[in-house]
């Protein structure tokens, strides 16, 4: 076929097809399937550069800011911009300081074209920042040319491949039009339907219990993208409307979901999620009749009523144990542990898309289990839960513009709080348990429910919560019980607000550090009390830092018993965890064994013919949960937190695997400084099949006949430059011309997975080299 036939089915009839398409159909139709492939990458949440959000065409029509959301330093809070919620009209945006990139259909004096058409003129200009330390939002021409003259290197999409000519002209032609958009529109069955009907005028009913009950899903449910089984692609929104449902939804915009929402009467509508799903928020949560039935047995099981609706006051509403007091503590505490990984989810991948202040009080990767329900103090004595409640405030009572000078005063109220709480605990526990926790005190998911045990990996500044135990053995480990798991998703979600000053999000940081030392400290009580102060001593080393435990967080009841028999008093921890997940929960409620990674793990005998790898795991696992010691040091050099491996089989099939990189720490307890606390000859990588992480650093790409190798040279690093080497070979960085072919086949192989899980993925983070 001549090239003049080639360039006539390539880009003129394309370009002629796409011509004679109504305007609705050219944006729903090539505009925002682009935008999706190339652009929400980065344009997406608040870490969309200028914030200039491109999930649909609220946003392109929204437009950009010159202000950064995560400005550390204020002093005061800023005026929330929440896409689809903070303003409904291109009007409303223009007052919060939004301007128009659509600024006109003559493509060289359009802002958007320009930027996209930079990259075209310079592909190899390297890049040397990540895209939040490189943002220019020019906001007219002069400033325009002066961004074409001096940073060249800014041009979209940003340090990687610009757009295929096709491409450019699909745009192109649509600008010259005018750049018409059209909002996304979902469709749903006459099942679905009907579903939403009944959920709608399940949260609405009047009773006063139902009120109450309303009120306190929604502060749980607010960041849900909430879908129907049989539309598991569709997604909805729990608002709060000035109207009915079925009237027209008229969302009620409060910084929190737990602020007063200005109305006598208002009602809890599902909206329709509008658009393009992103990994980095992404919280699919099933509605579904039997959901339903599930929430009425779990609330209306047990006898209680409601005399008066709690006030949305600072000191009652942004303290769940005070708000929802009339509703029984064991049906809260069941509530979040029916949906267990959803619940920590929310603070874990969070309402604010990038958290390196909040994520570093965490460690890489570490197990999640949960106290058993009827093994809470604060859910059996009502006493006991009131007593509690006055001594569990949270950060977020004070709201978002906390005084400098105010915050080491509030910062001493909540850690006495804190510490009166722990004494108390402590001491009606011994009253309680006598003999200490048994291995009974462990929830078993009630026999069915995979909620049971969580695996966090964190990668840098984000993280993700799965269901199972993966990975090998994890350094620390945390029990949850009612208390905990509440303040988590109230301190870090409902009360928490990214628009406030620096102050609120401190406080917000240090009390996330009290939780997770509480989390580790009730995992401790399950072990003998001989060992407990050596574990503790081992997660916090240094010195400063052990006179602040020892000032912040002294040891309470380290010398009571436990009720659980251990083999011998060493690899008490270890013990622990095989008791919990092979004695203690059933095989449907632990998932699959983890084979590929578990070598420090015991696993009893019987479960051992379980244990098996396929060929290609076998090559994996040479490289999985091995120490960078000095005979094995590659972990540590390896780069990425999280690298995304692609094997091409033979047989045209493909296979994706997460290598994740665990760094150690000698502490988690300050928030600066992390680098100086860093203990890299303990690292290790996980590896594990499918995407573990939003926002990936580096994709590798293998012939499956070439995996053996791709494994020896990984293995055989011993330095920063034994890694580029492996790039070189086997990586697809950045500027390699089939950088996009490799996301969308990342793209393509997420999408195999669960249809109600899957997102695009972030590239903010990529590597630079």
């Amino acid at each position: 076929m001549s090239a003049f036939r080639i360039f006539i089915l390539v880009f003129i009839f394309p370009l002629l097809s796409i011509a004679q398409k109504t305007d609705h159909e050219l944006y729903r139709e090539h505009i925002q399937p682009l935008f999706e492939r190339r652009c929400v990458a980065c344009h997406s949440c608040f870490n969309a550069p200028c914030q200039l959000n491109l999930q649909d065409s609220t946003g392109f029509l929204r437009g950009a800011n010159k202000a950064n959301v995560y400005h550390g330093t204020r002093t005061e809070s800023v005026e929330p911009t929440r896409l689809w919620i903070d303003a409904s009209t291109t009007a409303e945006w223009r007052a919060k300081g939004f301007f128009d990139v659509a600024n006109s259909k003559d493509p060289e004096q359009n802002i958007f074209w320009r930027m996209i058409q930079l990259r075209k003129d310079n592909p190899q200009l390297p890049i040397k920042k990540q895209v939040a330390e490189s943002e220019v939002c020019p906001s007219n021409m002069e400033q325009l040319l002066a961004v074409n003259k001096n940073n060249p290197e800014i041009g979209m999409p940003y340090g990687l491949p610009a757009l295929e000519t096709a491409e450019l002209e699909v745009i192109k032609n649509w600008i010259q039009k005018g750049m018409p958009t059209t909002e996304t529109e979902i469709t749903v069955t006459p099942s679905v339907k009907k579903q939403i009907n009944d959920w709608q005028d399940f949260f609405n009913e009047e009773s006063l219990k139902q009120k109450l009950l309303s009120r306190y899903l929604y502060e749980h449910l607010f960041l849900a993208h909430i879908y129907f089984p049989e539309q598991p692609k569709s997604f909805f929104r729990l608002v709060r409307s000035e109207t009915k449902c079925k009237k027209g939804i008229k969302e009620i915009a409060t910084r929190r979901p737990n602020d007063d929402p200005g109305k006598e009467n208002f009602y809890y509508c599902l909206r329709p999620f509008q658009g393009a799903v992103v990994y980095k928020t992404h919280l699919p949560y099933e509605f579904s009749a039997q959901k339903m039935e599930r929430y009425k047995k779990i609330f209306f099981s047990r006898e209680w009523m409601v005399t008066e609706l709690p006030s949305y006051k600072t000191d009652v509403a942004e303290n769940p144990f005070v708000a929802f007091q009339s509703i029984p503590a064991k049906a809260r505490y069941e509530f979040l542990l029916e949906d267990a990984q959803y619940q920590v989810a929310t603070f874990i991948k969070g309402p604010v898309c990038n958290g390196s202040q909040a994520v570093n009080s965490i460690q890489e990767q570490f197990f999640t289990f949960f106290l058993n329900p009827g093994s809470d103090l604060m859910l059996e004595s009502t006493e006991y839960e009131k007593q509690a409640a006055q001594m569990l405030i949270l950060p977020g009572m004070w709201g978002s513009d906390i005084k400098l000078l105010e915050a080491p005063v509030l910062l001493k109220k909540i850690t006495d709080s804190r510490e009166k709480y722990r004494l108390f605990r402590a001491n009606n526990l011994t009253k309680f348990r006598p003999q200490g926790y048994k291995l009974q005190d462990i929830w078993d998911g009630n026999g069915d429910n995979p909620n049971a045990i969580l695996t966090i990996f964190r990668h840098d500044d984000n993280a993700v919560v799965r269901r199972g135990a993966v990975g090998d053995l994890s350094k620390t480990v945390f029990v949850l019980d009612y208390a905990l798991l509440e303040r988590l998703v109230y301190n870090l979600v409902v009360n928490f607000d990214v628009f406030g000053n620096i102050s609120h999000q401190f406080l917000t940081r240090v009390y996330m550090d009290q939780i997770r030392m509480e989390a580790e400290e009730l995992f401790l009580t399950f072990l003998p009390p001989e060992q407990r102060l050596e574990y503790r001593r081992d997660w916090y080393k240094g010195f400063l830092t052990r006179a602040k435990m020892d000032y912040v967080f002294p040891a309470v009841g380290s010398a009571e018993p436990t009720g659980i028999r251990y083999n011998s008093e060493t690899r008490t921890k270890t013990q622990f965890v095989t008791k919990a997940l092979f004695f203690r929960m059933s095989e449907k409620v632990r998932g699959s064994l983890d084979s590929l990674n578990w070598k420090k793990m015991e696993v009893p005998d019987s479960v051992q013919p379980k244990l098996s790898v396929n060929p290609t795991e076998t090559l994996l696992r040479n490289i999985a949960s091995v120490q960078a010691g000095k005979k094995t040091p590659f972990a540590r050099y390896f780069d990425p937190d999280l690298a995304l491996l692609i094997i091409d089989s033979s047989d045209q099939t493909q296979k994706i695997y997460s290598i994740i990189h665990n760094k150690e720490h000698e502490n988690i307890s300050w928030i600066l400084g992390e680098s100086l606390r860093m203990l890299p000859e303990q690292d290790s990588l996980t590896i594990r099949e499918g995407i573990w992480g939003s926002y990936p650093n580096m994709i590798f790409r293998v012939k499956e006949a070439a995996l053996g190798a791709f494994v020896k040279k990984l293995g055989a690093m011993k330095s920063p430059q034994d890694y580029r080497k492996l790039v070189q070979v086997y990586g697809v960085p950045r500027t390699d011309p089939k950088f996009w072919l490799a996301y969308d086949d990342v793209q393509k192989l997420f999408a195999q997975g669960p249809a109600s899980e899957y997102g695009y993925l972030d590239l903010t983070r990529y590597a630079l080299e």
